[in-house]
């Protein structure tokens, strides 16, 4: 899928090192953040302020991405150039993030993919107890939990998990790619004037 990306026919074929720069500087700004959440805690790995934290991030970035397209291309870019360059950029970014968190489950912390299993499962519960369901059904569904989460969660850690929650992850970057290039795209006033690049 990554080689599919790279060779993609742009029609602002902007320089390799453009998309590697940008897709880096995606990547790295990503690792940081993880790796600030890793060092604050398993709980806030799994919190919705970090999910939410998360997607403001990835939309500051989509703009930030979409603004140098838009600087590389002369000050003008049209949504399908933005969108396009702002995706290919985006698939490496989340490439080098995915492999740096694959390594930080599999090799530095091992044990985090149980740790993230084991809170996510606690706090569903947590919130459970408040709808007043039995204990008998809340050990019931602690139960069919811990299996399914855990499951889920070292499979995350596999190469096939790697492929495939890169695959998802690069189509929902594909919604954030377009909203970057909707807000940052401008019309050239002059578009028979010759192409800046």
């Amino acid at each position: 899928m990554l080689l599919f990306i790279l060779n993609l026919k742009i029609e602002i074929m902007l320089d390799k090192e453009f998309y590697i720069k940008n897709g880096l500087i995606y990547g790295v700004v990503n690792m940081v953040y993880l790796m600030i959440t890793y060092v604050m805690g398993v709980d806030t790995m799994i919190s919705y302020w970090n999910s939410g934290a998360s997607i403001l991030i990835g939309l500051g970035m989509m703009v930030y991405m979409g603004i140098q397209v838009r600087n590389a291309n002369g000050g003008f870019m049209t949504l399908g150039e933005g969108f396009k360059s702002i995706l290919v950029i985006y698939a490496l970014g989340a490439f080098l993030y995915l492999l740096f968190n694959f390594v930080l489950g599999q090799v530095i912390d091992p044990e985090l993919p149980g740790k993230l299993a084991e809170a996510t499962i606690n706090k569903t519960i947590a919130m459970m107890e408040n709808f007043d369901l039995p204990e008998d059904q809340l050990d019931t569904i602690y139960d069919e939990m811990e299996t399914k989460v855990q499951d889920q969660m070292a499979s995350m850690y596999t190469i096939t998990g790697f492929i495939q929650t890169y695959l998802m992850t690069v189509a929902f970057g594909a919604i954030g790619a377009l909203i970057g290039a909707a807000i940052t795209k401008k019309a050239n006033p002059n578009p028979f004037e010759e192409e800046a690049i």
